[in-house]
């Protein structure tokens, strides 16, 4: 009698628990067909029509072709190489200078100029992207920008060019653009976790003798293995993502020094409207993703 009374008690609680999952599922419902629609569905559609001729208005399957002529094209190596300078250089940029600046504060005698500094590297992430990029596109005029008018000002007017059309330094000009680079995201990562560091484990450092460089380097630098980590992963979707800095900065010129994949892409969309061919150039830069992703997870590898 005890098992069916216990049966007959069960039924009423798992009726319960299924009428609860469910209103649950139906709260999360819109969510999940927002994510589909307008993450997972491009995502599907991209990946299809990459083996097509698409116009929008209809797709003709062609195989492999598009992808055939992306690796023939030599525009591509070029676009390539661009591609490794300014990755590795945001790679650099971004790791380098935010730690620097984390560690010089988390230095800092006295609670208010820790925090007066840390505002200050905070507050250029309220200005939009597209701003900075404007106000270094006008540092770089060649006739009025304040780069050419410091270095005649200061007896170097041989030096002036047209920094942003002058093949031989447009790429490196591109590569300054953001100094000191100092990302404040970046940063915020880094001193957050310098700020978390155990307290007794690094006075037990500094009384085993180690002090200043010798202390960031056997103490600081392990333990921010994880931030470099996401530090790294991001800078990585990042550059191969960003055309906009190109797009206004150069275009991809003069020629095709600046030239970069996701500047092709966007170009062969929208100013040539063959969709299937950028679909390809798309695909291609999120296999380059992922594939960059894993190499870094394994490269930087953690125990939590």
């Amino acid at each position: 009698m005890e098992p069916a009374a216990n049966q007959a008690v069960a039924k009423p609680q798992r009726a319960r628990r299924r009428k609860k999952y469910l209103l649950s599922y139906l709260f999360l419902a819109p969510s999940f067909l927002f994510v589909f629609t307008f993450l997972y569905y491009p995502v599907g559609s991209a990946l299809f029509h990459s083996f097509t001729q698409w116009n929008l208005a209809s797709a003709k399957w062609i195989g492999l072709d598009n992808f055939e002529r992306l690796f023939s094209d030599r525009m591509t190596v070029t676009s390539m190489w661009n591609q490794v300078v300014f990755t590795v250089t945001d790679l650099l940029k971004n790791l380098i200078f935010p730690l620097v600046a984390a560690e010089l504060i988390y230095l800092l005698p006295g609670k208010f100029s820790k925090y007066v500094f840390r505002t200050g590297f905070i507050i250029p992430m309220l200005v939009p992207g597209i701003v900075a990029i404007l106000l270094w596109l006008s540092i770089y005029d060649p006739t009025y920008g304040l780069l050419n008018q410091f270095l005649a000002f200061a007896g170097l007017e041989d030096w002036s060019r047209a920094w942003l059309g002058d093949s031989s330094t447009a790429i490196w000009a591109v590569v300054m653009v953001g100094f000191p680079f100092i990302s404040g995201l970046f940063f915020l990562i880094l001193y957050a976790a310098i700020g978390s560091f155990n307290n007794e484990m690094i006075e037990a450092a500094r009384m085993d003798g180690a002090k200043g460089l010798k202390l960031f380097a056997r103490i600081h630098l392990p333990l921010l293995i994880p931030q470099f980590k996401v530090i790294t992963i991001l800078t990585i979707i990042g550059s191969l993502q960003d055309f906009v800095k190109m797009l206004v900065l150069t275009k991809g010129g003069p020629g095709v020094s600046t030239v970069i994949p996701s500047l092709t892409m966007y170009t062969a969309a929208f100013e040539s409207s063959e969709y299937g061919y950028a679909a390809a150039i798309g695909t291609c830069l999120f296999l380059l993703i992922i594939a960059l992703t894993l190499f870094n997870m394994k490269i930087f590898k953690t125990d939590y």
